[in-house]
């Protein structure tokens, strides 16, 4: 003899409105990550999945509850949570790095009005990038998350060569320099000039070195005198040749927000 079981009308509603509610907030995170870092708002992902401004709001506040997405301002970006769900086994040794730096990164997102923000350490002679806020704008650049780049050619290069060991320069210094654009540094003694105006101010930048329209300005992440990884704003060329004296402003406030992770990370 079979039993034939039924759920009560008021469980099945229940089962049917959580399932709902998953399978939009399922929605939102593929939305999301497939924004590639850009930030976005209620009203284009409430459009996306198909729901109230009102419902999109509150999955929105679970999901940061939860760090799969961040605030900036009015606007959202991914979150630490959910980009390292997409990290590349070389970004996930940095974990814990990338949720340390996740709030100066967007302070000075906000605060510089930069087009992009960026989070990186030297692997070789090479820059590896863990993690990158930017506008739309800033997709024509080249830098994703777990790409490389020459350290030469970027300002976050140049702030991670200058605090290493004078061995591991003077073997990067004695080595063919690469170039990207024609404007990379790839002269030995141009580069020691720069490293160590770099360790004077306390900055690095680049001027369409590692992609031409863009200017960058970086800083170190310091532990002990080392640089653990650097932190790098991006701005226009255009704008930058407009706002010439603000690179020294942009420089503070790179350090400013390097020095807030720094804090952070501690003595090793």
């Amino acid at each position: 003899m079979t039993i034939e079981m039924s759920l009560p009308s008021e469980a099945v509603d229940a089962h049917r409105e959580v399932q709902s509610s998953v399978d939009k907030a399922l929605q939102m995170i593929a939305f999301i990550a497939g924004c590639g870092g850009e930030p976005f708002g209620v009203t284009e992902i409430a459009r996306h999945v198909g729901v109230p401004k009102s419902t999109a709001h509150r999955l929105l506040k679970e999901l940061e509850g939860r760090d799969f997405v961040g605030r900036l301002d009015s606007r959202y970006v991914a979150g630490p949570a959910l980009a390292a769900t997409q990290r590349t086994p070389s970004v996930s040794r940095h974990d814990h790095l990338r949720e340390l730096a996740y709030r100066p990164m967007t302070w000075l997102f906000e605060r510089a009005d930069a087009i992009a923000v960026h989070l990186a350490v030297l692997d070789g002679v090479d820059v590896l990038y863990l993690d990158k806020l930017t506008k739309p704008e800033g997709t024509k650049l080249p830098s994703r998350v777990g790409g490389r780049v020459p350290a030469n050619c970027t300002a976050l290069g140049k702030a991670l060569l200058a605090f290493e060991e004078p061995a591991r320069i003077a073997r990067v210094l004695s080595q063919p320099l690469p170039r990207i654009t024609p404007y990379s540094v790839s002269m030995g003694h141009q580069l020691a000039r720069q490293l160590a105006h770099t360790r004077k101010v306390g900055f690095a930048s680049e001027c369409e070195e590692a992609c031409q329209g863009w200017v960058c300005v970086a800083a170190p992440i310091l532990d002990r005198g080392r640089a653990v990884a650097a932190i790098s704003l991006c701005i226009p060329s255009i704008t930058a040749a407009r706002s010439s004296d603000k690179l020294a402003v942009w420089g503070r406030l790179s350090m400013a927000a390097a020095g807030s992770v720094a804090e952070l990370v501690g003595p090793a």
